[in-house]
């Protein structure tokens, strides 16, 4: 049976801030952090909406990448390390301390070279939980241009079954031999709540009509209600 997140009846998302120097989650802000252009602020509430639903994430610490086309690095202490998996300073030793003995030596990694070519995943140093029915959608952040240099990944975690669940983003490096530099006071990602219900087959039901003329079954394209 999944376990049951431990959480106040209230609360729909729950952040656990486990890598003590990660940045903690920020709510998505109306104006994409000043990014939005003015006219959009004032004018489109559609645009508003769209970029405070949700939090914003943050990489765990500021990295710098580089891919050139076959293989990924990382630079550490100013030199460049080809990347398998990389640890936060100092979090497997605290992780140790506190983890239950079948998690010793079992810590999240900061970042991780996929199988894919140039893919990398990059964790937040958070961890995150829903109350039952909810999942998570892990994006870019919303109405903000993005890198020419990387691509991210969108996924949906169902973290009431999966949960407290490793917060992280994948990224595609598409960009070879120069340096990739993810700040740690920019968000990497956006995180949004949803109903299972929204995509799931039910919520994908739908109706069309083609035209303005009477359907095929007699019945007007557009109701008196909706001309």
């Amino acid at each position: 049976m999944p376990r049951q997140p431990d959480m106040q009846s209230d609360t729909t998302v729950k952040f656990h801030r486990i890598y003590p120097a990660a940045v903690s989650p920020m709510r998505a802000d109306k104006s994409a952090l000043g990014l939005m252009p003015t006219m959009a602020f004032r004018h489109c509430e559609p645009m508003r909406l769209a970029s405070s639903f949700g939090w914003y994430a943050f990489p765990a610490e500021e990295v710098t990448l580089r891919w050139n086309g076959s293989d990924v690095f990382v630079k550490e202490d100013g030199q460049w390390q080809p990347l398998v998996r990389s640890e936060l300073p100092g979090f497997s030793d605290y992780w140790n301390r506190h983890a239950p003995p079948d998690l010793v030596d079992l810590a999240p990694p900061f970042l991780t070279r996929l199988q894919l070519p140039g893919l990398v995943q990059i964790w937040t140093g958070l961890l995150c939980s829903t109350r039952p029915g909810w999942s998570v959608l892990v994006r870019p952040p919303s109405n903000m241009r993005g890198s020419f240099l990387y691509s991210p990944s969108e996924g949906i975690i169902e973290t009431d079954r999966f949960q407290p669940c490793p917060l992280f983003m994948n990224i595609q490096l598409v960009a070879t031999d120069v340096d990739i530099h993810l700040p740690k006071l920019v968000p990497l990602l956006q995180v949004q709540p949803l109903l299972r219900e929204t995509y799931g087959d039910a919520a994908h039901s739908i109706q069309e009509s083609d035209g303005l003329e009477a359907q095929e079954d007699g019945t007007p394209a557009l109701s008196p209600q909706e001309w």
